[in-house]
Formats: C-alpha cells, structure tokens, sequence
C-alpha cells in the first residue's frame, strides 16, 4: 500500500515539476476557460481528444494503414494533419480534404478514385463517418 501511494505521489510530483519548465507557447486553453502548460496541458488535451468516440473509429478503421501520430506513410498516407491538407495521391478530385471530400471519400473509397489501393467498402453510417471527421480536425 505505501508502495503505491509513493508511486504515485513521485509520478504528480513529476508532472507537475515538468509542466513548470514549459514554454510559453505551449499551452492549451482547459473546458473551464483557465490555462494549462506544459505537458499536462498537452496531455489533457490529447486525453480529451483521444476519448471522443471518433477516435475509437480511426484506430480501428484507420490505423493499421495510416499513422496517425507522425508525418510518415505506413501502407497510406499520414492523416496526421490531413484536415485542410492537399492529397497526397494522383487521380483524388479534391483541392483539399475538408468535410464533404472526406465525407465522400470515407463512404466510398472505390467511387471517388477507381482502382483505389485503399480497398475497404467504406463506412457506411454517416454519424461514424462525422465522428470520424471531427476527430481527423484535431490531430
């Protein structure tokens, strides 16, 4: 018992001597309007982010294709950033993948570019294809 209560006060006291050494820039604005720095603002805002129902989705859609948390290709692109960006695959009928281009690319794959190497049927609900959507803004 003492273990773990020695555990975890040296695991707070940790986080809380880092968020003290952050910089200014890094900051996340917290739900109830104060600010948070450093690592422990980070980490609440991917805590937050990652438990939205649309992440859930991406891991288990997306993920064994696509990383989600570096700018690299696995067997797809990176949808690190990929809100707001260009395609980065020829024969995409899209400037840039905002909400209507995903919406349609998530739903159908094969109907927007013929002979898509990204052969999945698509995601079919439209609430899922919105959750999906929403949680692609954010990272």
């Amino acid at each position: 018992m003492a273990d773990k209560a020695l555990a975890t006060g040296l695991a707070l006291l940790a986080a809380v001597g880092i968020s003290a050494c952050s910089q200014p820039e890094d900051r996340d604005t917290s739900a109830d309007g104060g600010q948070r720095e450093g690592i422990v603002g980070s980490t609440i805002a991917a805590f937050k982010r990652d438990s939205q129902p649309g992440a859930a989705l991406v891991r288990k859609k997306c993920a064994s294709c696509h990383y989600l948390d570096r700018n690299l290709a696995k067997v797809g692109p990176s949808l690190k950033g990929i809100y707001g960006r260009a395609p980065t695959i020829s024969g995409v009928p899209f400037k840039k993948w905002d909400e209507a281009a995903l919406d349609q690319w998530l739903e159908n794959p094969s109907k927007v570019k013929p002979g898509t190497m990204m052969a999945i049927p698509g995601v079919k609900s439209g609430e899922q294809r919105a959750a999906i959507i929403a949680y692609l803004k954010q990272i």
